[in-house]
């Protein structure tokens, strides 16, 4: 009944852009990566000198977020131990004049038991 076409409308031929992973293009799809190197399509893999600047970028950039990490770290550190420092201040502060209070009326009854002594042995 009827003739099959050879010709097919789409051309699959080397003059379209190579792909970019072995993937339909589908967005839920995860990008396929091929068991071996040497099965990966020439248009997917990349040369060993472009895999190895890759990796020492993303180890630069590794290494700057973790000092940038550690700079967070520490100023939090520091601003939770100045917190902490002026806590002690402020109770050391309060526990002397406490002291000072108390000691200040303890020298208030020494100096009254003293001037009612003076009066007693000054009637006599």
């Amino acid at each position: 009944m009827g003739a099959v076409n050879t010709a097919s409308s789409t051309s699959t031929g080397s003059s379209a852009t190579a792909p970019l992973s072995r993937v339909s293009g589908r967005s839920w799809k995860a990008a396929k990566k091929p068991a071996n190197r040497s099965m990966m399509a020439k248009s997917l893999s990349k040369s060993y000198e472009k895999r190895i600047q890759q990796a020492r970028d993303h180890k630069a950039f590794k290494s700057a977020e973790a000092e940038m990490k550690e700079e967070k770290r520490a100023e939090k550190e520091e601003h939770r131990n100045r917190i902490i420092e002026r806590k002690k201040k402020y109770e050391e502060k309060l526990r002397q004049e406490r002291y000072q209070a108390e000691m200040s009326a303890r020298k208030r009854m020494r100096v009254k038991r003293k001037e009612l002594k003076a009066r007693v042995h000054a009637k006599h």
